[in-house]
């Protein structure tokens, strides 16, 4: 296990110490958690590409590790905003069909995709998102409500585009074969 693996791990491991002090009260302690797992995530991918140390693992840990930090940031903020339940609703249909989906791919072409675009970007809106939902509990639910339709559409939005990338790959996977 290479050194940006061991971060991605690492990061998987501050998910329960996030809830753990978001569920205590300490919120500046669970937002300080998620700014390091966000920071140690640029950093993994930096030093793989940096230092060519990309690998199949890696492909699978970084996500997984987001993944679960915004699982856990939207199961918090549903304790007070009941409207981030229809968004973790679709935040694991999402990733369960995606990663079915996924792990077709791979045993069909053998291969582990990295991230696109708009899965990056779609991650940092659900940070920024569930962040201010977390820090701000008490926000008016007209506002919060607008948060959370702000990940909602993007949310969607990635799940029919990966879908159409994994579709489009397996297509380009039987024609490279019958070729």
């Amino acid at each position: 296990m290479n050194i940006p693996n061991l971060i991605s791990a690492a990061r998987i491991l501050l998910v329960p110490l996030f809830v753990s002090y978001y569920l205590d009260g300490k919120v500046t302690a669970a937002m300080g958690v998620v700014l390091l797992a966000a920071a140690s995530d640029v950093l993994d991918g930096a030093i793989a590409r940096r230092f060519n140390m990309v690998t199949k693992l890696g492909k699978i840990l970084d996500p997984v590790a987001d993944k679960l930090m915004q699982a856990a940031m939207m199961l918090c903020a549903a304790l007070e905003t009941p409207a981030v339940w229809l968004l973790l609703g679709l935040h694991v249909l999402r990733e369960a069909v995606l990663s079915m989906t996924g792990l077709h791919v791979i045993l069909v072409t053998g291969q582990v995709h990295s991230a696109k675009w708009y899965g990056k970007l779609c991650t940092a809106l659900i940070y920024a998102c569930m962040g201010a939902l977390l820090l701000f509990p008490r926000m008016p639910e007209h506002t919060a409500s607008v948060l959370v339709l702000c990940c909602i559409v993007p949310v969607s939005a990635c799940l029919v585009m990966y879908l159409g990338n994994f579709l489009r790959i397996l297509r380009e996977y039987d024609e490279g074969r019958s070729a």
